[in-house]
């Protein structure tokens, strides 16, 4: 008699692989954006908090566009964590002014591509997704 897995064996427990995979990849491709979501909220934070400390110098608060956040709020924080060539998020300050300020990301690629995540001075936080 011989030892071995029958046809019929291998073909069970491909098709058992296959439904595991087919249930396992969406909650890994959720649990991926929920951490690519959660690292663009910490990089706004620290704009945010680079904003106040800019303000509470200089009187007003500064709008970066997306590449100019190092060079206007590079001597406040520590912004090498916030990544401007970030291949997921765009980071900004829109609508800075002597009192209220904006801090914006914007999704570039992907199934969400698009979306919004913004934090205002008061910490009020506001996500849009298309």
């Amino acid at each position: 008699m011989k030892k071995g897995f029958t046809l019929i064996e291998l073909i069970i427990v491909v098709i058992v692989i296959g439904v595991l995979a087919t249930l396992a990849v969406p909650q890994y491709l959720k649990a991926v954006e929920r951490s690519q979501i959660g690292k663009a909220k910490h990089n706004l934070g620290i704009i945010a908090q680079a904003e106040k400390l800019y303000r509470s110098e200089k009187d007003a608060y500064v709008n970066a566009g997306v590449g100019g956040l190092h060079a206007a709020l590079g001597d406040y924080v520590e912004m090498k964590d916030i990544d401007v060539t970030n291949p997921y998020w765009e980071f900004s300050v829109i609508e800075a002014d002597k009192e209220t300020f904006t801090a914006k990301a914007e999704r570039l690629g992907g199934p969400h591509e698009g979306s919004l995540i913004t934090l205002d001075q008061d910490g009020i936080w506001t996500e849009f997704k298309p």
